[in-house]
């Protein structure tokens, strides 16, 4: 009776075939998680600068705000989801007549913007009348991602431009 089975040499080509597939893997992998966390910090910036591009249309000015976190409480929160702030009230009327209280945002969605980076910090916004900078922490390589009114695409910085 002969015994069946797989012999060394075989046992260690698979090995070796299996080792260069992970070799090969891995590292796509990582580059792929990477591209996801800028994609969505990208998406999440354009979202917010279409709120307050708009915001601006109807008030004639960006959402004022001092180094503010996007988070709830926070003034350039309020001004967004249209619940407080200093122009979106509903004693104030708009360019187009249209009184405050206009929602740009919803808190569900400002709240589920999270940083891919680092959930435990949020989306940081600085508003003047005549600009705007968004910020958020990333990793090693790109320490900060920035978006201004002047900037329409992400790029990155080694120091937060809100700090």
């Amino acid at each position: 009776m002969k015994r069946r089975g797989f012999t060394l040499i075989e046992l260690m080509v698979v090995i070796a075939i299996i080792i260069i597939l992970a070799a090969i893997a891995i590292p796509n992998y990582l580059t792929m998680t990477a591209r996801a966390k800028k994609s969505r910090v990208a998406s999440d910036f354009a979202a917010l600068a279409t709120a307050v591009e708009t915001y601006r249309t109807d008030w004639g000015q960006y959402p004022v705000a001092a180094k503010d976190t996007l988070t709830a409480g926070k003034t350039g929160y309020m001004e967004l989801i249209g619940v407080g702030g200093s122009k979106n009230i509903a004693a104030n009327t708009t360019a187009a007549g249209d009184t405050g209280g206009i929602v740009y945002m919803t808190s569900n969605i400002l709240n589920s913007m999270k940083n891919p980076y680092d959930s435990t910090k949020s989306y940081r916004y600085y508003g003047a009348a005549t600009t705007w900078t968004l910020s958020a922490a990333g990793d090693t390589t790109n320490p900060f991602w920035v978006r201004t009114d002047l900037l329409p695409t992400l790029s990155s910085a080694t120091a937060d431009p809100i700090a």
